[in-house]
């Protein structure tokens, strides 16, 4: 959220952002102050959330498959006879 209170002259919709030399997830407006970072998680919780989701799907491949596999087991082919 951008600071309200802020006494300088610079828009509110659009500040002049510099980026935090150590830190380049940080940006900081030269005029008044309001501070940004771009990634909030860099902890890689998107990529755990997508593990889990493949690893959901694979399984549910994997039973509907097994499930179709003993399905064509137990029903025997019928042959017609002349």
């Amino acid at each position: 959220m951008l600071n309200q209170d802020c006494h300088q002259d610079c828009n509110h919709s659009y500040c002049p952002f510099a980026q935090d030399t150590r830190n380049p997830n940080r940006y900081v407006c030269l005029k008044c102050g309001v501070e940004r970072e771009i990634n909030r998680h860099p902890s890689g919780f998107g990529s755990f959330l997508m593990l889990l989701l493949s690893l959901f799907i694979a399984f549910q491949v994997i039973v509907i498959l097994d499930k179709q596999n003993n399905d064509n087991q137990q029903t025997p082919a019928v042959s017609q006879q002349q």
